[in-house]
C-alpha cells in the first residue's frame, strides 16, 4: 500500500526565533488533527491486546537506556498521535513520567486510546544496558572526532577549553578538550568505540535494580515490562522473575526479549515461560531481536530479525504468547516479512488463557508475528525534526511548533502506516 503522508513545510507559518505565535499554531494544530483523521488513524486503532491479535501492534521503544526526558515526551506524543498500541522506555520513575506527560498532551490534541507504557530491565548483562565513557582531557587536540560523527544519538560533544595551570617556574596556559557523553543521551549502541583512533572509549554495563523496577510496575500509569535476557542461561532470569513477580499482578503484559542463539533459543523460552506460567496473570509476549540498535543503518539491518521470526514459523513447539519483532526493524521490514509468508498470517491460538482476554469471534487463532517494535529508525525520523526545532527553539515541547509536529507526524505515520495499513490516500 503506497503511502502519501506529505506536508507542504512552506506553506506553514513559521515562527519567530524564541516567540511562539499563538494564532498560527491553532491553525497548525488543526492540520495536525486534520492530518490525523484523515489517515484513520482513530478507525484502524483498536485496544492493544486486540492489536496484538491481529498482527498489526506496533511498540515504540525510547531506548532501555536513553533517559533524554525531553526528547522522549516528544517522541512519545508523536507516536501516539500516529497510533502505536506500546511505547517502552527506560525504568526510571522520571523517564516514565516524561513518556505518560507525552501520551496526554497528545490525546489533548486528538482523543485517542492510550498505549501501554512499557518498562524495560535486564537480567545479566546486555547491549542495551550500557553507557559510552571517556575522559575527553586524554584526548588529543587534533583528533578528528569521528565518535561525535558516528553517535546516532547526538550524545557526544566535544570543546577545547583553555586550563590555567602553576607549576614551580610560574603559570601555563594548557588547551584541553572538555564535554565528552552526555550520559542520558547514549543508549549504548556501541558505535563509537571501535571508530577512536586512540582507543580511549569503554562501554560501562550496568543492571537494573529489582527492587526499584517492582515498585515502578504498582504505578497505575505503568502497563508493562520486558525483560532483556540472553537466552542461553535461564538461572539469571529466573531470579529477576522471583524478585518481580510479586509485583506482576499489576500488568497487562509481561514480555521477554532475547536474541536468537542457535538450536537452543526455543528450548530455552519454552523454559522461562515454565518459571514465568504460576505466577503470570497477564499476556506474554516474545520479542525476537535481531539486530540491536541498528535499524537506522540501513535495509539490511532488519534481516536478522526476519530470520528469527522464519526460524519460529518453521518449529511445532513454539512457546506460549505472542511473537513480536526487534532488532533492526525499519521501514523494510514489513517487506520482508511479506516476501516470508510472515505479514498478518494466522496461528490457531492452543491457550485458553490468551483467548480469555480476546474478543469472542476471533479467540479462536491469533497471528504468528502479533506486530513489529522500532527503535532506533523510528526515533532517528523523528529526531532529525526534534534536532532541528531545538536548534531554532532550545529545548521545547512540540506541540508549540505545531509546523514542527506536523512534519514529524508525518513520518511517524509512514513508519506506523506500514504495520497498521492506514490508507491516507483514500
Amino acid at each position: 500500500m503506497a503511502s502519501c503522508f506529505s506536508i507542504n513545510a512552506t506553506a506553514l507559518p513559521q515562527h519567530h526565533h524564541g516567540k511562539v505565535n499563538y494564532r498560527s499554531n491553532k491553525k497548525c494544530l488543526g492540520s495536525v488533527r486534520n492530518l490525523v483523521k484523515t489517515t484513520g488513524v482513530a478507525s484502524v486503532v483498536s485496544a492493544p491486546q486486540e492489536s496484538l491479535q491481529k498482527g498489526n501492534w506496533v511498540k515504540l521503544i525510547c531506548g532501555a537506556s536513553f533517559e533524554d526526558v525531553v526528547d522522549i515526551r516528544n517522541l512519545s506524543l508523536v507516536y501516539t498521535l500516529a497510533g502505536v498500541d506500546c511505547i517502552d522506555c527506560a525504568a526510571d520513575a522520571s523517564v516514565v513520567n516524561a513518556v505518560n506527560e507525552g501520551i496526554e498532551a497528545a490525546r489533548e490534541i486528538v482523543y485517542l486510546r492510550k498505549p501501554w507504557v512499557m518498562i524495560s530491565v535486564n537480567d545479566d548483562e546486555d547491549l542495551h544496558f550500557r553507557k559510552a565513557e571517556f575522559d575527553p582531557e586524554e584526548c588529543p587536540l587534533d583528533c578528528s572526532r569521528p565518535c561525535e560523527t558516528i553517535c546516532p544519538a547526538s550524545a557526544i560533544s566535544l570543546h577545547q577549553h583553555q586550563s590555567t595551570t602553576e607549576f614551580s617556574h610560574g603559570t601555563e596556559t594548557l588547551n584541553l578538550l572538555k564535554g565528552g557523553v552526555i550520559n542520558e543521551r547514549c543508549y549504548g549502541c556501541g558505535r563509537c568505540s571501535p571508530v577512536c583512533p586512540y582507543d580511549k572509549i569503554r562501554m560501562a554495563l550496568y543492571t537494573r535494580d529489582a527492587a526499584v523496577t517492582a515498585e515502578l510496575l504498582k504505578r497505575k500509569d505503568v502497563d508493562a515490562i520486558e525483560i532483556h535476557t540472553s537466552g542461553r542461561q535461564t538461572a539469571p532470569f529466573e531470579g529477576l522473575w522471583d524478585d518481580l513477580r510479586n509485583s506482576t499482578g499489576y500488568l497487562k503484559l509481561v514480555a521477554v526479549s532475547l536474541p536468537y542463539s542457535g538450536d537452543s533459543t526455543i528450548s530455552s523460552m519454552n523454559t522461562m515461560y515454565a518459571m514465568m506460567e504460576p505466577h503470570l496473570p497477564c499476556l506474554n509476549l516474545w520479542q525476537l531481536d535481531g539486530r540491536p540498535m541498528s535499524g537506522d543503518i540501513g535495509r539490511g539491518a532488519t534481516r536478522e530479525s526476519i530470520a528469527f521470526a522464519a526460524r519460529l514459523a518453521a518449529v511445532e513447539d513454539k512457546p506460549h504468547g505472542f511473537f513480536q519483532l526487534a532488532g533492526g526493524t525499519n521501514a523494510h521490514t514489513v517487506e520482508g516479512l511479506k516476501k516470508k509468508g510472515l505479514f498478518q498470517t494466522t496461528l490457531v491460538a492452543e491457550n485458553s488463557k490468551d483467548n480469555r482476554s480476546m474478543p469472542p469471534s476471533t479467540a479462536s487463532s491469533h497471528a504468528l508475528i502479533g506486530g513489529i517494535a522500532y527503535g532506533g529508525y523510528a526515533r532517528k525520523i523523528v529526531g532529525r525534526v526534534l534536532s532541528s526545532m531545538q536548534s531554532q527553539h532550545g529545548l521545547a515541547r512540540i506541540e508549540d511548533y505545531p509546523e514542527h509536529l506536523l512534519e514529524a507526524l508525518a513520518n511517524a505515520l509512514d513508519l506506523v502506516g506500514t504495520v497498521k495499513c492506514y490508507d491516507p490516500c483514500t
